[in-house]
């Protein structure tokens, strides 16, 4: 004989009274239903975290990836511009004959003094030269606004409009125009500088004249991409942009 499970039911006012009769078989199927389901559950959670715990993982070491990559960019660009500035300190070496002497001394070892003397007056020479050529005035009196960058190879110069713009360096006109980004601009050029002067509201010389330090090239101007009157002022020497500032006397 199968043996049976009564369930009873009375209702809270205790009027209403109802007897359920499941066997041991059916409990016994609706229990492990039960905890199969629950078995399942716990299952399903473990794996869904599993999961989740892997994703995160797999991106946190994506970060650390592209963190790593970022750093090793920064670096290469350290080096560039360590490379960059070598070069540069080389060729301001050669341009001041710095290293003229050891070249002279290593090729003419048996007459020393005679080099030394050589190379002295090579380098008084040569350093005679540059501060001739070079742009060692300002080119207008103002405010700097804006310094040099790799995206500005130029400062700018904040002043009124219509003031005078003058040549800081003797030299050449080599090129007048209007540009959509400078509006109008004036390039002057000698044997190691070359000068541009951006933005300018009036040019007042012309191509291949003959300039010396001081002269009135232009006013300064609000033409081109400009919000404000100012003088855009470029220097390159042997076709290497160098910041203005080393070269002028102005407040930042």
């Amino acid at each position: 004989m199968k043996r049976k499970i009564t369930f009873i039911y009375i209702s809270p006012d205790g009027k209403d009274k109802r007897e359920f009769i499941i066997s041991t078989t059916l409990l016994k199927i609706i229990v492990g239903f039960i905890s199969f389901i629950i078995l399942c559950i716990v299952v399903g959670f473990i794996f869904i975290s599993t999961v989740y715990y892997d994703a995160m993982q797999k991106r946190n070491y994506e970060n650390k990836v592209k963190y790593m990559e970022n750093e090793m960019k920064k670096l290469e660009e350290l080096k560039s511009d360590i490379k960059e500035l070598y070069e540069k300190n080389e060729k301001i070496r050669e341009l001041l004959g710095i290293d003229l002497q050891n070249k002279i001394l290593k090729s003419h070892s048996k007459d020393i003094s005679t080099a030394k003397a050589e190379s002295t007056k090579v380098d008084v020479d040569s350093l005679r030269e540059y501060n001739e050529l070079k742009p060692d005035i300002n080119p207008v009196e103002g405010v700097v606004s804006r310094s040099f960058s790799k995206d500005h190879p130029a400062i700018d110069i904040a002043c009124n409009l219509g003031t005078m713009v003058v040549s800081s360096i003797n030299g050449t006109v080599d090129k007048t125009g209007w540009d959509q980004t400078f509006g109008n601009y004036v390039r002057i050029k000698n044997d190691k500088f070359s000068i541009f002067y951006g933005h300018l509201q009036k040019v007042l010389v012309k191509m291949g004249q003959t300039i010396k330090k001081g002269e009135i090239v232009g006013t300064v101007g609000n033409t081109g991409k400009s919000s404000a009157p100012h003088l855009h002022y470029e220097i390159m020497m042997d076709s290497v942009y160098y910041d203005p500032i080393q070269f002028v006397n102005l407040n930042n």
